[in-house]
């Protein structure tokens, strides 16, 4: 014996929903696939030099990048005891290159 097969049919008006809630879908995607995007969060690609040296009193190497874009100076070192990165300065080129002409007047 097989089962009786029973064939339901939809009403137009649940396919007219289905095709409205279809097209506020795409509609959705299309604007957040192109809205802009935030001014915020726009960084620009930096262009980094890194230098390695030695500071006095210092016995590990101490690495110097330089961000030439924001120009800005970061200083870093690797503690090889507790295997992290240590910050060991900051500098803003941009306002100590200000302090320093104002200094010569």
């Amino acid at each position: 014996m097989t089962p009786a097969i029973t064939e339901t049919r939809m009403s137009p008006r649940s396919i007219k929903g289905l095709l409205v809630l279809n097209g506020l879908l795409v509609a959705s995607v299309a604007a957040i696939t192109f809205a802009p995007a935030a001014d915020a969060q726009e960084r620009f690609r930096g262009k980094y030099a890194m230098v390695s040296g030695r500071a006095q009193g210092s016995s590990p190497y101490i690495l110097y990048i330089v961000d030439q874009n924001s120009r800005q100076l970061v200083a870093i070192r690797y503690d090889t005891s507790k295997r992290v990165l240590e910050g060991m300065g900051y500098a803003d080129l941009a306002n100590d290159g200000a302090t320093v002409r104002q200094n010569r007047k």
